[in-house]
């Protein structure tokens, strides 16, 4: 496994929220803490603005790979130790996130071509999941977010990873609105043809666009940027 070209390092022990079919607040509010002491009032109170990064929640984007990698078995998504060249598991294989980008990039010594999805998990910070693109995996979760309605795409995904029976295979499911999702059926051109992955990337984020009210993705506002330089 080629290291991450974006510098980011994969080391750390991240503990991935389980799923849970309970109400999820959102995980973008800041924290307001006041002084209390009313009974000696003597000037008025200044609420003290305690920010993420202070409270540790917005560490740097740590980066997960989705991938039947031959050291871990079943394990399906791990981080990357850089120094030792080795996968580091994650603490589970179920996650909740907040879907804040998703694109495809060349990436490593071949220049394989990846899906990247940026997420947001509230108090374990921001995830950077790479799978293959052309991989089942990567089409059978576009597929499944394909299906979601822009107000559902943009609340809080359960994302489950696991083991298939055929070697090298990930099986992954979506959970929102109290129900599992496959979008595999309804993925498919007039003939019933699966459509191809490129075809199902842009129907997301041409649903993520219009959830999030913006023309642009941040990697899109990123590419932008560069070319101005």
């Amino acid at each position: 496994m080629a290291g991450d070209p974006s510098g980011h390092q994969g080391t750390g022990g991240l503990s991935i929220i389980p799923p849970t079919n309970s109400t999820l607040n959102e995980v973008h509010d800041m924290t307001m803490i006041t002084s209390s002491s009313l009974s000696r009032i003597a000037e008025p109170i200044t609420p003290t603005l305690i920010s993420p990064a202070m409270l540790g929640w917005r560490k740097p984007r740590q980066v997960a790979y989705i991938n039947r990698h031959p050291q871990l078995n079943d394990q399906c998504l791990y981080f990357w130790n850089h120094q030792e060249n080795t996968p580091v598991p994650t603490d589970s294989q179920d996650l909740i996130m907040l879907m804040e980008d998703i694109y495809v990039e060349q990436r490593g010594q071949f220049k394989a071509h990846k899906l990247i999805v940026d997420a947001d998990l509230g108090l374990d910070g921001r995830l950077r999941l790479i799978v293959g693109f052309s991989t089942s995996c990567a089409t059978t979760l576009m597929a499944s977010l394909a299906a979601l309605s822009p107000e559902l795409l943009l609340g809080p995904l359960s994302l489950r990873l696991r083991a298939g029976s055929s070697q090298g295979v990930v099986l992954p499911a979506i959970y929102v609105d109290n129900d599992w999702i496959d979008g595999r059926p309804l993925s498919r051109d007039e003939r019933g043809n699966p459509l191809p992955a490129i075809d199902l990337l842009t129907e997301v984020q041409t649903l993520l666009r219009h959830a999030m009210a913006v023309d642009l993705l941040p990697h899109q506002v990123r590419q932008q940027q560069r070319q101005m330089v």
